[in-house]
């Protein structure tokens, strides 16, 4: 009978075997890596040469790669990294045959790319673009487009900037014209480079041929500058030039163009609405003054669209603006706009037989009109003019002028007194700063009626000669009423000289 063996000591052997097991497999796959290592995967003289042309080390690899050659000639394989290992000890020459030779006998892509683009650059670097644009199109039965295009649209960029270096602008925007025509197939960044280079240099063709004074050749390059890259300020100079050539509608549209992408370029408004203007387009001319004046509050853009306004038989508008300017620093001189913008609204409501408007006009310009005589009484004040009721008497020893007659007079059915004086100088010199002032007082009301200075010579005129004559011509800048008590007062120098009374004519 066959002893029984218990149940753990048949566990604790197969354990034990299986251990063993497990230790001999390892030791077996350690002693296989060994081995390979050794033997199966040491690598070979051509695998260490092209390690030691990779970490640069290319003096120590060029000796294998040579001997390597004489002993497997046939293998193409070594060409590529034999001319890396050339160019990179300086002999170019050996080198170039050897990538030439590597093209010849059709190497892949792959095999040939980094020597191809290696030597390309170094020709650059000379400045030898030529010759890098030849080697560069003889790889094209090797490498598709694509592996190329980076490299041939960096090489005519930067031929291009040689070009402008050396002022020849249209060899250089011929050569990004050809890089241009890679763009679409390089990175974003070799593309973009090349699209704002392309459009300076037409920029600068068109400037080169403005000032040979052939503005039209010079509008075509600003346009192709334009259709590659719109921007801001080449667009302004086309207008500009497209307005020397009369082409208006032309410059109004670039001007437009601008403004819409820069709301708050002010000077193209200001050359938009000048042109507009010109072109009588008055409408628009008025819409982009109104633009203007909520972006640039002056007194010029304000009298502008007071033009403009007025051209349109647009009162109300050319009211408002005057209004408007009037806010910025009170000047006599616009109120005396205003108040005449007002009787001439008045006269037209009148006209229409619009008369409730007309009367609501007429009151506005009365109120004008009181507001027109205490500025010039604040000016003349500033002035050292003291034109007010307390007049002063000049002596007579000192006027310049003597008065030789004077006629003043209201037409018939006329609310502006007018007047005629004629004078004399006394001085026994010539005078070349005289300027008389003509108040035309309301009597009834005890008040002034409007302000009118008389200049008889200044600086910049004629002298007012010793003893000769003028006739000086005025007329009352406010409207007046017909059955007051009129008269006009003349000063000198805030001196008062004498008093008028105004004749009214049947």
């Amino acid at each position: 009978m066959t002893p029984k063996i218990p149940k753990e000591h048949k566990a604790t052997t197969g354990s034990f075997r299986l251990q063993s097991l497990i230790l001999v497999t390892i030791a077996c796959c350690v002693l296989f890596v060994l081995f390979a290592q050794r033997y199966l995967f040491r690598p070979t003289p051509y695998m260490q040469a092209v390690s030691l042309v990779k970490a640069g080390k290319a003096a120590l690899a060029l000796p294998m790669l040579e001997n390597l050659l004489q002993q497997h000639p046939d293998n193409t394989n070594l060409f590529p990294w034999l001319a890396l290992a050339y160019l990179s000890c300086d002999r170019v020459a050996e080198g170039r045959i050897a990538l030439d030779t590597a093209l010849r006998v059709g190497l892949p892509a792959d095999d040939v790319i980094d020597a191809l683009i290696a030597y390309a650059n170094f020709y650059e670097r000379r400045d030898d673009f030529e010759e890098a644009e030849k080697l560069l199109a003889s790889a094209s039965t090797n490498c598709p487009a694509q592996l190329l295009n980076n490299s041939r649209a960096k090489l005519y960029l930067n031929w291009a900037e040689i070009d402008f270096d050396n002022n020849e602008i249209k060899k250089g925007v011929q050569h990004l014209e050809t890089a241009s025509q890679i763009s679409p197939y390089v990175s974003e960044n070799v593309r973009s480079t090349i699209i704002r280079r392309l459009a300076e240099g037409y920029k600068r063709l068109s400037a080169i041929c403005e000032t040979e004074n052939n503005n039209d050749k010079a509008t075509v390059w600003l346009e192709k500058s334009l259709n590659i890259l719109d921007d801001p300020t080449n667009r302004m100079s086309l207008a500009q030039l497209y307005a020397s050539l009369n082409k208006t509608q032309k410059a109004i549209e670039n001007y437009e163009t601008v403004v819409d992408a820069d709301t708050n370029n002010l000077e193209a408004r200001h050359r938009l609405i000048d042109l507009l203007i010109q072109s009588g387009n008055y409408e628009k001319a008025q819409e982009a003054l109104v633009e203007l004046t909520n972006k640039e509050k002056s007194v010029e853009n304000y009298q502008q669209l007071v033009e403009v306004s007025l051209q349109l038989k647009n009162y109300a508008g050319a009211v408002h603006a005057l209004e408007d300017a009037c806010d910025l620093g009170v000047k006599s001189d616009l109120l005396k706009q205003l108040l005449s913008v007002l009787n001439d609204w008045e006269s037209t409501l009148a006209k229409e037989e619009k008369l409730e408007e007309a009367a609501s006009v007429k009151g506005h310009a009365e109120r004008v009109a009181e507001q027109l005589n205490e500025a010039i009484l604040e000016e003349a004040k500033s002035n050292g003019e003291a034109l007010d009721t307390k007049d002063k008497f000049a002596s007579a020893k000192n006027l310049p002028v003597a008065l030789i007659s004077s006629r003043i007079w209201l037409s018939a059915g006329s609310l502006t007194p007018e007047g005629e004086i004629k004078i004399k100088n006394i001085t026994g010199k010539a005078v070349r700063d005289l300027t008389l002032t003509a108040v035309f007082y309301d009597h009834t009301l005890g008040h002034n009626n409007g302000t009118v200075r008389l200049p008889v010579a200044t600086p910049s005129s004629i002298p007012f000669a010793a003893g000769s004559s003028r006739t000086l011509y005025f007329s009352c800048p406010d409207t007046v009423r017909s059955e007051h008590r009129l008269a006009v007062k003349l000063y000198w120098k805030g001196y008062f000289l004498k008093e008028f009374p105004v004749t009214k004519e049947s």
